[in-house]
């Protein structure tokens, strides 16, 4: 945690909005399906692993993995660029090709209903969907799956335990992001983009909620910018990491409830150590002033005090540890 002012606030935050990729997922995600359309299926992959070359997003990497494991060879690209919470584009052997959310795609290539029939079905088994479009059509589909974190469920509950609302922001489509949810019964928002998230976060916020933000990825920076406290995942992008106010160093969804213990042990502590240090200074100087103890037991009285105050901090190790 980056400074005392955000260990106090964490103590505080009535909402805690949660990405869902790297954050309530392992942030390894597996292609699981690769689907033609409109090209072969060796060149959907390519095409697409050429153009999340040098990426660090979890699904990037995996196409990546995904195309090693094939042994293809990727081609150049030429005039890239990456377009926030939407998908990356390229030009690939003089064609312009992008990758992204179907949303997003079917944007530049409306798909059939067939194709649409198939990435819906995708969705609903709980997987993440990208388009490549090649040109003008739709080249094929690359479908992901992540694992929960082994203690999502938990994390989740340990915060509605103490009376924080959990909410999950996505950019996934809504069918992928509703199956989440039910696993982990949470409230969902889905098909958001950085500003979007950002937006909510200050929706919240006018609303009279503190809001924490948790997430690890580039397209969470805005919304970690914003919110009264930001949190980043272990592991996650440098930009989320710098931008944060804390960080999750082990990944570890239940250790945002541990945050948010530590804040509160910490504040009754101090106030704890405020009231002994004042009152036995406030006790010695009235016994002092009237006579009942001399100057050497007040000193030693107000040493004792550091020693007492010290000590009573130490505590806070203990939990720590845990």
């Amino acid at each position: 945690m980056k400074g005392g002012a955000v260990l106090e606030q964490i103590g505080k935050i009535t909402v805690a909005c949660f990405d869902k990729t790297g954050t309530l997922t392992v942030g390894k995600p597996q292609v699981t399906d690769i689907i033609s359309f409109g090209r072969n299926e060796a060149d959907v992959l390519r095409f697409a692993a050429a153009l999340e070359a040098g990426s660090s997003h979890p699904l990037a990497k995996a196409i990546l993995r995904k195309a090693g494991e094939r042994q293809l060879s990727l081609p150049p690209t030429s005039d890239a660029n990456a377009i926030g919470g939407v998908g990356v584009r390229a030009v690939v052997e003089g064609i312009e090709v992008f990758v992204g959310s179907p949303k997003a795609a079917g944007e530049r290539a409306p798909m059939t209903s067939e194709q649409s029939s198939q990435v819906s079905a995708l969705n609903h088994e709980g997987k993440t969907v990208s388009i490549v479009v090649a040109g003008h059509e739709v080249a094929g589909a690359i479908a992901m799956r992540d694992e929960l974190r082994p203690d999502a469920r938990a994390g989740l509950k340990a915060l509605t335990e103490v009376g924080i609302k959990a909410v999950l922001l996505t950019g996934d489509n809504r069918r992928t992001a509703n199956a989440i949810g039910e696993q982990l019964g949470i409230e969902v928002q889905s098909e958001l983009l950085p500003e979007d998230k950002q937006r909510i976060v200050g929706q919240f916020q006018k609303e009279g909620w503190l809001v924490a933000k948790i997430g690890d990825g580039i397209n969470d920076a805005p919304a970690l910018a914003a919110a009264d406290v930001g949190i980043a995942m272990g592991g996650g992008a440098d930009v989320a990491l710098e931008t944060a106010d804390a960080a999750i160093l082990h990944g570890r969804v239940l250790d945002v409830a541990a945050m948010v213990d530590l804040s509160k042990r910490t504040m009754i502590n101090i106030r704890q150590n405020i009231a002994v240090a004042l009152g036995l200074k406030a006790v010695f100087l009235v016994t002092t002033v009237i006579g009942v103890t001399g100057l050497w037991p007040a000193i030693l009285a107000d040493t004792g005090a550091t020693v007492l105050v010290t000590l009573n901090a130490l505590r806070l190790l203990k939990v720590a540890e845990n």
